[in-house]
């Protein structure tokens, strides 16, 4: 089995934001008011964001994922949904279930 010591999640943006500082400091904020000073001190990593500003993949550490996923969802500006997340980066390439 593959092990991972990253966890991806894949995130929509609205309104769209091409600016990287800008998404960082949107979810930092978020991570600061949700889980105080504790929660501004995790690490992300952006490695992705679309053409257009759209969507986003963001890197955690796993044990943070949770805490970075809620705060962000939390946003109302910019709203962020969940796409996808997981373990393993090139599973985000797959947008349908396979059944």
């Amino acid at each position: 089995m593959l092990t991972s010591t990253h966890h991806y999640l894949h995130l929509k943006l609205q309104p769209k934001i091409t600016s990287e500082l800008s998404i960082r400091q949107s979810i930092h904020q978020a991570l600061l008011d949700f889980f105080g000073i504790t929660g501004g001190s995790i690490h992300l990593d952006i490695l992705w964001i679309s053409d257009d500003g759209s969507e986003i993949v963001v890197r955690v550490d796993p044990r943070d994922a949770r805490n970075v996923l809620a705060a962000a969802t939390s946003l109302s500006s910019p709203k962020i949904q969940l796409v996808k997340e997981s373990h393993f980066l090139p599973s985000l390439l797959s947008r349908n279930p396979i059944f």
